[in-house]
């Protein structure tokens, strides 16, 4: 396989770039010590190197030193992975090496999660949040279910929480009813993008309007 380009990421560190179409990052003094130039051939072995030993050490460490700082989703840790040009084939060996430690636990990172804010939002912003984290449906149902029972909430106790929520949320931004029409769709997209309820958040705006 051919060296099409090697791209420098930063002063330590440049990205490698094969002709099939793969890309990895490597310490510039890993370049020098493999003798890894642009347009030259990669050696089955060097490559096998590269991948089998260099790069899977590299990704374990780095994400166990993540995981130390604070706990990760595997879809966010993955992402961090990405982000550090790891291939997909070394993300999924450290994902594999974290997760044989029981390191990752998207379920109990749900129910974790769900615990610390169950008294500041509701289930529905909790869902959704942990939703855009990443985490399966059925994994956060099975938290739920867990935890309340089940996800669904009577449609009273839902309103009333969320009422309160929005109404506080509302009092905090400084809302008075006199916004201009940019003003509140702003605050109408802020709750939108949270998941409420859109009537409850229209009937909260009209209540402190009416104050």
């Amino acid at each position: 396989m051919l060296i099409e380009k090697i791209q420098s990421v930063n002063k330590s560190r440049s990205k490698v770039f094969l002709d099939t179409g793969e890309s990895f990052v490597l310490y510039n003094g890993e370049l020098r010590i493999l003798k890894l130039k642009e347009n030259t051939e990669l050696p089955e072995s060097v490559y096998k190197q590269i991948k089998e030993a260099v790069l899977p050490k590299r990704a374990k460490l780095r994400t166990m030193n993540l995981l130390k700082v604070k706990p990760y989703t595997e879809y966010n840790l993955r992402k961090k992975l990405i982000e550090g040009g790891y291939p997909g084939d070394v993300i999924d060996i450290a994902i594999d090496y974290v997760k044989s430690f029981g390191y990752i636990n998207d379920r109990q990172y749900a129910i974790d999660y769900i615990t610390q804010d169950k008294d500041r939002h509701t289930k529905k912003e909790i869902y959704l949040k942990l939703s855009q984290k990443g985490i399966a449906k059925e994994t956060l149902d099975s938290a739920f279910n867990e935890l309340y029972g089940s996800f669904s909430e009577s449609r009273s106790e839902s309103s009333f929480n969320e009422s309160e929520l929005v109404l506080k949320t509302l009092k905090k931004r400084g809302f008075s009813g006199n916004e201009t029409y940019e003003e509140k769709q702003k605050l109408l997209a802020y709750f939108y993008r949270r998941g409420f309820d859109m009537d409850t958040v229209f009937s909260a705006m009209n209540s402190i309007k009416d104050e």
